[in-house]
């Protein structure tokens, strides 16, 4: 099996792995006073965060130039038939299902909430909500193996929501001197941004085959860290409170879905242009 085939399955391990000592971490690494309690676990997931970023850009350098730059998205992306559909629908799904979770738990204690939470978490779930269209359609195109400028355009809300998660979670942070804290959602938002953006320029004929194929397993390995750490800590501490979970569920279905768009990218039958040299093409 080429790295191109096993990179989506390796992300989500990596992911994986990253989350259950993210959330170890955040449970056993600090104590009452969020002092580090000498816990190896962020020292541990620091070293996996080092290896999984050096396979994604190895991962990355085995795609080439696109041929065809106005078929890219049809090359790349498309194909899969019914399981590309359900994949669309459970992703778009269970982004509605985290996007109301969330959306609740913000209006049933919003009194409690800094007027900046107010600001930002109402349009944050409600792109969450809203995010479920763009991936249905754009996996309706990708079965069909075409997509329209309508659908084209949905892609710009998920990173609306992307956006506005990074931008949430650096402010709700910005006072906390453990970095090991929050570290891995600002990675997981800012690494599900960056994908998503690559992802659109295959949308709009500008693909960048390396840039989708290095974010989308960033994405992956830090959405899923971040996500899955987050959901362990709920899990392992108080069951009651449910204010970071729904943002949880939605970084572990985006970097789910972003590895399935790998998977379908290591499967194109895409001609592969002229290997690049420094950025340029050049002809063997």
């Amino acid at each position: 099996m080429t790295l191109k085939k096993a990179y989506p399955v390796l992300a989500i391990v990596l992911g994986a792995v990253g989350g259950v000592l993210h959330g170890l971490d955040l449970v056993q690494g600090y104590d009452s006073a969020d002092l580090p309690t000498g816990a190896p676990w962020l020292t541990m997931l620091y070293v996996l965060s080092a290896i999984a970023v050096i396979l994604c850009v190895a991962a990355a350098f085995t795609y080439r130039k696109t041929s065809d730059r106005y078929k890219a998205f049809e090359s790349y992306l498309t194909g899969g038939g019914t399981r590309h559909k359900t994949v669309a629908v459970l992703s778009g799904e269970l982004f509605i299902v985290f996007g109301l979770a969330g959306l609740y738990y913000t209006m049933t204690h919003i009194m409690e909430m800094t007027m900046f939470d107010r600001v930002t978490l109402i349009p944050l779930y409600l792109l969450a909500i809203v995010s479920c269209v763009a991936f249905m359609r754009l996996g309706g195109s990708a079965v069909r193996g075409t997509v329209t400028e309508d659908d084209a355009n949905m892609i710009f809300i998920p990173i609306a929501w992307a956006a506005l998660d990074l931008v949430n979670t650096f402010k709700e942070n910005g006072n906390v001197p453990m970095e090991g804290k929050f570290v891995f959602e600002l990675l997981a938002a800012g690494g599900l941004l960056c994908a998503l953006h690559a992802y659109a320029r295959f949308l709009f004929s500008t693909p960048r085959p390396r840039l989708l194929a290095g974010f989308a397993g960033i994405g992956t390995v830090f959405g899923l860290t971040g996500g899955i750490g987050l959901i362990i800590q709920y899990v392992m501490t108080d069951l009651s409170d449910l204010q970071r979970v729904p943002r949880a569920g939605c970084y572990v279905i985006c970097a789910l879905w972003l590895s399935y768009q790998l998977s379908r990218m290591a499967l194109s039958d895409e001609p592969e242009g002229p290997k690049l040299k420094r950025g340029k093409p050049v002809n063997e």
